[in-house]
């Protein structure tokens, strides 16, 4: 199920992601692709900005499922 997270004072969104997802495979740009806006906003991140993340299966190393609002993008 997909989570919506609140940054700390000084959090950038790679640390973000890897202390949520584990790893980074393909995460920032999930997490990029499902926050409008983001991209433009000033790192480190002020505290309580409120950040999607997605549901991220990773299947192996040769690719990574991603599921959507039901919906499955299969990224290699």
């Amino acid at each position: 199920m997909a989570t919506t997270c609140s940054t700390a004072s000084g959090e950038v969104l790679d640390t973000t992601c890897q202390n949520y997802y584990g790893h980074l495979n393909g995460a920032i740009e999930a997490v990029l692709d499902a926050n409008q806006g983001l991209v433009e906003k000033v790192q480190p991140f002020k505290a309580e900005l409120l950040i999607h993340m997605l549901d991220l299966l990773v299947l192996s190393d040769e690719g990574m499922m991603l599921w959507v609002e039901g919906f499955l993008l299969v990224r290699h």
